[in-house]
């Protein structure tokens, strides 16, 4: 091959080989802030058509607003209702983490081009209970137990028109090891935290209807209307409407309207198909503990 052939075959292999590092390349732009608290940054959007509305300057005091106005309600079932009790929805971010988002998230937006968004996490100490970062052992059924176990809660948002568009990607996840996920006795795996919860927002009359919603949004993403939410008066966040507010989606009841046996008979038939589950998961455990038992060899005769 001339000098010339060999050249041209280089460079032909110099960009086959850069071209994969720029089609995988980082989608983190820019950290803002980072710390043993959380960590708030500048991302690429990941629909490249989308254009935001980005830079824009929100005072961090909306921000926080909108951050204090985002409720989880678990939605566990009628099972773990009757034993456990209804639970009310919890606050997403806590005082001192709204206080520590607020203005890095801010800054972001005033920073942020059209194609990014505003990426945050904040680290929280979870309640006493089983670590899913380590296994316990051959036969174990649950991990150690663990006094702090780490938690994380994440999330995006951009502004969009008048609009400013929340995702909670992640609420409280907890490490899994794959140690603890495969037998027919572990837990199933929750990588985000929100399996089985519901992403809320108060005051209701902020919140933009679903037709503000895009086509990349998620069940659990948020359209406030922050202009609005800023003239409203304080003590407008309150829970009290959230308590016994439906999932998003669901038809409201009449509030004219009495239980009557059609709803109970759904309770039931519920209950019934949840009493089914939890017998075929028993099931399947003690066949499970059966084949790992060890066989006795017969004794000849």
């Amino acid at each position: 091959m001339s000098v010339r052939g060999t050249l041209f075959a280089c460079l032909l292999l110099g960009s086959a080989l850069a071209a994969p590092a720029c089609s995988t390349g980082p989608e983190l732009d820019l950290t803002l802030d980072e710390s043993p608290r959380g960590a708030v940054y500048l991302q690429r959007i990941p629909d490249r058509a989308f254009q935001a509305a980005h830079p824009i300057k929100i005072a961090p005091a909306t921000i926080a607003l909108v951050l204090r106005g985002v409720w989880v309600r678990s939605d566990q079932g009628v099972l773990h209702n009757l034993v456990a009790g209804k639970t009310d929805p919890l606050r997403a971010f806590t005082d001192d983490e709204v206080a520590y988002l607020a203005p890095l998230i801010a800054d972001g937006l005033s920073r942020a081009a059209a194609d990014q968004q505003v990426g945050f996490r904040i680290i929280q100490a979870g309640a006493p209970g089983y670590s899913q970062s380590v296994g316990a052992g051959v036969g174990s059924s649950e991990p150690p137990l663990s006094l702090a176990p780490s938690e994380s809660t994440s999330g995006v948002m951009y502004a969009h028109g008048r609009s400013l568009h929340l995702t909670v990607t992640e609420y409280r996840r907890r490490p899994e090891s794959a140690a603890t996920i495969n037998m027919a006795n572990r837990r199933i795996p929750d990588s985000t935290g929100l399996v089985n919860r519901t992403v809320l927002f108060t005051p209701e009359s902020a919140r933009r209807p679903d037709s503000f919603r895009l086509a990349h949004s998620l069940a659990s993403t948020l359209v406030i209307d922050y202009e609005l939410l800023a003239r409203l008066p304080a003590g407008s966040d309150q829970p009290t409407a959230l308590q016994a507010a439906p999932a998003p989606g669901t038809p409201r009841p009449n509030a004219s309207s009495k239980e009557g046996p059609a709803q109970r008979d759904a309770e039931i038939e519920a209950l019934r198909k949840e009493l089914q589950e939890i017998k075929r998961r028993l099931a399947e455990q003690e066949a499970e503990r059966i084949r790992s038992q060890p066989r006795k060899p017969v004794a000849p005769r």
